[in-house]
């Protein structure tokens, strides 16, 4: 465990993999999203919806952790080997800006030309964007 992003798990991370994030319900209850990422700097972002519970949840009370165990086409529950990311969102950006860095997700995982494509359909939502401020990283063969 530590406090920041070692070479490798900043390599591990920076591949096109998956990601679950907990954020917390109203009950105290974890709420799980399987999802993109993308490394900023020494942050984590991800983008969602203004109407999802977990940007209700990130607006309540801003910890969430961030399980990131698989590469995009890797079976689910395939991988030994994980990066947990414990930390404060905070949101970085909405409207275009938010728009944009949804249909930057959807290339970095899907290719320019679905990202494109995805376009026409993101454009009918209101998307937002947060940044994780990273306070503790856990590691397993990375």
């Amino acid at each position: 465990m530590t406090d920041t992003l070692t070479p490798s798990v900043r390599a591990w991370l920076e591949g096109p993999r998956y990601a679950v994030l907990a954020t917390l319900n109203p009950s105290g209850a974890p709420q799980i999203t399987e999802m993109w990422y993308e490394l900023r700097g020494d942050e984590v972002i991800f983008n969602t919806t203004e109407d999802r519970a977990k940007t209700r949840n990130v607006e309540r009370d801003a910890r969430v952790s961030l399980l990131v165990s698989q590469r995009k086409g890797e079976p689910t529950f395939q991988s030994t080997n994980y990066v947990r990311i414990d930390g404060q969102a905070r949101k970085i950006a909405d409207g275009a800006k938010g728009l944009e860095d949804i249909l930057s997700l959807a290339e970095r995982y899907d290719g320019k030309e679905a990202g494109e494509r995805a376009r026409a359909g993101y454009s009918k939502q209101r998307r937002v964007t947060y940044a994780i401020s990273i306070r503790k990283v856990y590691a397993k063969g990375v």
